[in-house]
């Protein structure tokens, strides 16, 4: 099993697992059905994940299992959230990152085979009560921000924030191969020059 893990900043309570666009080829864009509630959303080169907090640093694993296995080994703590199929649109290359924050630190990357679909099983922990620790988290920081400063605060900001440090919520997303289709190609462009 190949793995990759990294931290995205969560923003508007969303990141996204996306395929690298690339302009040679016309992929329809479709909004999100973000009324629908559930916690991924599919559309073509993008899974969206919906978190239970607005704006959060979590850590994302993204892997790949083979054929056979339905869904990966997954300890107890892990709640599965859904279930969903993946067609590449472009040329496989997924990785993880945020709505208006960039790229996963480091940069979460896997590379999929465009000629294959995937089942694709997002789990998550600590969701089920991520919302009332952020609240908690909140509550606590207001506090501190009325204390007054030591000696042993950051020099930039004036106070130490460990808010980096906070884990809400943390994403497993594992790729595995459902069937075949035809790899995606890219668009005639007629004003290309032919080689």
């Amino acid at each position: 099993m190949e793995s990759h893990r990294g931290v995205i900043s969560v923003d508007y309570s969303q990141f996204y697992v996306m395929e690298e666009p690339d302009s040679d080829f016309d992929v329809p864009q479709v909004d999100r059905d973000f009324a629908s509630g559930k916690p991924v959303l599919v559309t073509p080169g993008e899974i969206t994940i919906c978190s239970k907090v607005q704006w959060h640093y979590a850590p994302v694993t993204l892997c790949s299992a083979s054929v056979g296995v339905e869904s990966p080994p997954i300890a107890d703590e892990w709640v599965h959230l859904d279930s969903v199929e993946y067609r590449p649109v472009y040329r496989g290359a997924m990785r993880v990152f945020g709505c208006t924050t960039g790229p996963a630190t480091p940069e979460v990357r896997l590379e999929l085979s465009p000629n294959r679909t995937y089942t694709v099983h997002v789990y998550a922990k600590g969701r089920e009560d991520a919302h009332a620790r952020w609240d908690e988290y909140l509550a606590n920081d207001v506090s501190a921000d009325d204390d007054e400063d030591t000696d042993d605060d950051d020099d930039e900001y004036g106070e130490v924030d460990n808010f980096h440090e906070q884990v809400f919520e943390e994403y497993l997303i594992a790729f595995v191969p459902l069937g075949y289709q035809e790899s995606p190609q890219p668009a005639e462009r007629p004003w290309r020059r032919q080689p």
